[in-house]
């Protein structure tokens, strides 16, 4: 990542927080009136027959923080409940750039679309399960099944499995 200079407005401090503590300091620092950022990446889980997103911290135990104006002390911080400090190299805060924040935002985005869905006809490899490590063809796919051709025992047998079981093999 792009680091920039020590100066106030120059971009965006890394905050390290106590385990698990990241959504406390983020509160604590908002009302202190930083601009804060919990960088949050959805992770896809079977709840039933369904798949759903949840929010997990894209890095456990950092937040980033901006001041608002320019006198603003970054000396609170370390007293912040569910804060640590300031990450620091020897007596430097380095901060990131913008540019550097908002690539880190799409990407966080980019998690909460669900997975693609392997397109009929495409070759996948099934990750887990007793077929695990053997690839496929797909005959169908939906949202919550997916139809492939597998050779076993000499003939190719049509199988159905969960979407979440199988990933694109690259050409």
């Amino acid at each position: 990542m792009t680091l920039a200079d020590d100066s106030v407005h120059a971009g965006w401090y890394v905050v390290y927080t106590k385990p698990r503590q990241e959504p406390t300091a983020c509160r604590n620092l908002l009302r202190q009136h930083f601009e804060v950022w919990l960088p949050l990446m959805g992770k896809w889980i079977r709840k039933g027959a369904d798949r759903v997103c949840i929010s997990e911290p894209m890095f456990p135990r950092y937040l980033f923080l901006r001041p608002t104006q320019r006198e603003q002390s970054l000396a609170s911080v370390r007293s912040t409940p569910g804060a640590v400090g300031l990450v620091r190299f020897g007596e430097r805060s380095p901060t990131l750039r913008d540019e550097a924040v908002a690539l880190l935002r799409e990407l966080a985005d980019q998690t909460r679309v669900p997975p693609g869905l392997p397109a009929p006809g495409s070759r996948v490899r099934v990750v887990a399960g007793p077929l695990a490590g053997l690839e496929a063809l797909v005959a169908a796919s939906a949202s919550r099944r997916v139809e492939i051709f597998i050779g076993l025992l000499g003939r190719e047998t049509r199988v159905s499995l969960s979407p979440d079981l199988v990933e694109p093999v690259p050409a």
